[in-house]
């Protein structure tokens, strides 16, 4: 199958970005001809503010990205296209371009961009509705300056989404299938109006692991230093416990977690922060401890810290919030608690640590959902699956044409 892939990389890398790299790899060792068209969000960070502001109206609709997806297509022929990340320089202006080609497209949802403008359904230090529940729509994101405290980037956010959601209706016209990683993220799109007979589930994958697991007795969190990962809870749960915790990653909340963990814990003490690590030494870390720690205060789409765990067969102990239920199952994979609550959080921790036999049947139920949901070959399988309903539906819907 001939197969072009879309993505517009982020600046700063990110989890979304390996996945579509890894799935890229996985359809090249199958056989297929794949083929890469991609922008890059660091290619702009150097510019003056006039082309930042630029590049911003770019971001809500490209003429040039239709020029440029045009003159990449000439002489070639593809079976389908899947996009990715569109937000950025690329811009939605894809998916009507690939559409005007006559090309069956797959869109995967990895986050909430088509649902609030900054995507993350956080504000404040909490969970924010506004977008989708009050009357006005995407304007509360300029009301709140939720893109990075912006008014101009708010403005741009909230015009992007308005424009290419509302008006253009992009996933009616011009998607054929449209990939979410799991029931939360679809049942939210589907009550905000997207086309529920369009969807289709496929979570991320992860190659098999990378290093032998061992049952160490210390647990591990992995994941970006900001409010919304849950930080605060659980460095006040730690305090309930004397379990050894070895956290990995960086963020704007590294200084305050450096200062809290010294002071609270101690230099030496059983809390340590590791800072950046390569990815040998985090696995190698996540393998020999017992169990992943995912404090998240926000709704997280399909996170590959957990898909990490689970292919070392790592139990995870997990907020109950949004989508995560769906992936960690309480006492079959992992252990919930409510988000937010340091003394729930504590109560599983201290739960597993004391009890080998439900560690053992955690252990076992990490190990097969991995089997079962998120490794390559179960995830290719449905991915063919999506492909070829996609290119089914292309059929019956009429050609794209340029004048």
């Amino acid at each position: 199958m001939r197969i072009l892939i879309c993505h517009n990389y982020y600046a700063r890398r990110s989890g979304e970005c390996a996945v579509v790299d890894q799935e890229a790899a996985l359809l090249r060792e199958k056989g297929h001809d794949v083929e890469q068209f991609s922008y890059d969000n660091a290619d702009f960070l150097g510019f003056r503010f006039s082309e930042r502001t630029k590049a911003g109206f770019r971001a809500i609709y490209s003429t040039r990205t239709d020029r440029d997806i045009r003159r990449f297509l000439l002489g070639k022929t593809f079976d389908v296209a899947h996009v990715h990340n569109t937000w950025g320089v690329m811009s939605p202006s894809i998916y009507k371009a690939l559409w005007l080609e006559s090309l069956p497209v797959v869109k995967t949802v990895h986050n909430f961009r088509w649902l609030c403008p900054v995507g993350t359904f956080y504000r404040d230090g909490r969970l924010c509705h506004d977008c989708v529940e009050k009357p006005g729509g995407v304007i509360h994101g300029v009301v709140h300056r939720c893109y990075q405290g912006n008014l101009a980037g708010s403005m741009m956010a909230s015009t992007r989404l308005f424009v290419n959601r509302d008006l253009l209706r992009i996933f009616d016209r011009y998607i054929d299938i449209i990939v979410v990683q799991n029931t939360f993220v679809r049942d939210r799109l589907i009550q905000n109006g997207f086309p529920a007979e369009k969807m289709a589930l496929k979570g991320n994958f992860l190659r098999r692991r990378e290093f032998e697991p061992t049952r160490g007795d210390h647990a591990i969190f992995l994941g970006r230093l900001e409010a919304s990962k849950g930080l605060r809870t659980l460095l006040d749960a730690m305090e309930g416990t004397t379990i050894p915790l070895r956290i990995f990653g960086q963020g704007p909340l590294e200084p305050w977690l450096r200062d809290q963990v010294a002071r609270r814990f101690g230099p030496a003490g059983r809390i340590h922060y590791e800072g950046y690590a390569s990815r040998p030494v985090l696995m190698q870390a996540l393998a020999s401890s017992r169990a992943v720690v995912f404090p998240s205060e926000w709704y997280e789409s399909y996170p590959i810290a957990i898909v990490e765990a689970m292919a070392h067969g790592k139990p995870v102990i997990a907020s109950d919030l949004g989508s995560i239920p769906s992936i960690v199952e309480h006492e079959v994979n992992g252990l919930l608690f409510k988000p937010g609550d340091p003394q729930a959080l504590a109560t599983q921790i201290d739960r597993l640590w004391s009890d080998d036999s439900l560690q053992e049947r955690l252990e076992a139920g990490a190990k097969a959902a991995y089997e079962a949901k998120m490794a390559p070959e179960a995830n290719y399988r449905t991915l063919m699956q999506i492909y070829e309903a996609a290119i089914e539906s292309r059929k019956t819907r009429s050609p794209g044409r340029r004048d």
